[in-house]
């Protein structure tokens, strides 16, 4: 006799919660090219039960040229263009490269946080920032409150490293579609295995195009995985809701 183990949807427990992590602005970066798509992607985060979104546009020292100043311009375009659907949108912020230009971001104090001073920021995906360790401890000296992005896709981190980081005040954010295998089966793996040991402590959809917002509605974990999900949101919601 042949048993199958039942699985639940992700979905059923996004109702009323705030995304931190996405690409919605349009024509800002590689996230929504138009307003006609960022109206799309509100309809789906709509449909899925979110309750906002921050939104948070790449800031990187050779691309898109984006910064303090343009980040907010044309956040405040968008809310104006969209008018009453704008109240969807809650804030805006920034997804930082810890780059070459990462360090004089934090000197001068030029940064876009999420509320209560979480900085949101991200690794290269092909090698660890030689400084990383540096600058996770510089952004705590300043009382900023470092939010690793998507961890589970950095292939050169193991599990271990990860959680060192979070030994040194270092949260992190999981990526929802990490969990079906959009990003391969070792970033899968990874979040599985942080899922586990109860180390992530957001979660965001990373959505840059309606498509990835479709795909969280066939999101299914077992039981067990299910459970360590919901005390990833539930910690989540503590903090942003």
């Amino acid at each position: 006799m042949i048993f199958f183990s039942k699985k639940y949807f992700i979905a059923d427990l996004l109702e009323g919660i705030v995304d931190i992590h996405n690409h919605l602005l349009p024509g800002i970066d590689d996230g929504a090219p138009d307003l006609e798509t960022t109206q799309e992607m509100i309809r789906l985060y709509k449909e899925l039960g979110f309750k906002g979104v921050y939104t948070t546009p790449h800031t990187m020292e050779d691309y898109y040229g984006n910064d303090v100043a343009s980040i907010t311009t044309y956040y405040k375009e968008t809310c104006r263009l969209l008018g009453d659907e704008s109240s969807f949108l809650l804030g805006t912020s920034s997804e930082y490269m810890m780059d070459g230009a990462f360090g004089k971001l934090l000197e001068s104090s030029e940064i876009l946080t999420l509320p209560n001073k979480r900085l949101l920021f991200e690794f290269s995906y092909f090698q660890k920032p030689v400084e990383a360790e540096q600058l996770i401890f510089e952004m705590n000296h300043k009382e900023y409150k470092p939010i690793l992005a998507h961890p589970e896709r950095y292939r050169y981190l193991s599990v271990p490293e990860m959680m060192d980081l979070k030994q040194r005040g270092c949260e992190l954010q999981l990526n929802l579609l990490s969990l079906s295998g959009h990003y391969g089966n070792d970033a899968k793996t990874k979040a599985l295995e942080l899922l586990e040991n109860h180390a992530y402590d957001f979660v965001g959809t990373d959505a840059h195009k309606p498509e990835h917002l479709e795909k969280l509605k066939n999101i299914k974990l077992p039981k067990k995985t299910f459970n360590q999900f919901r005390q990833a949101i539930s910690k989540h919601n503590s903090q942003f809701s």
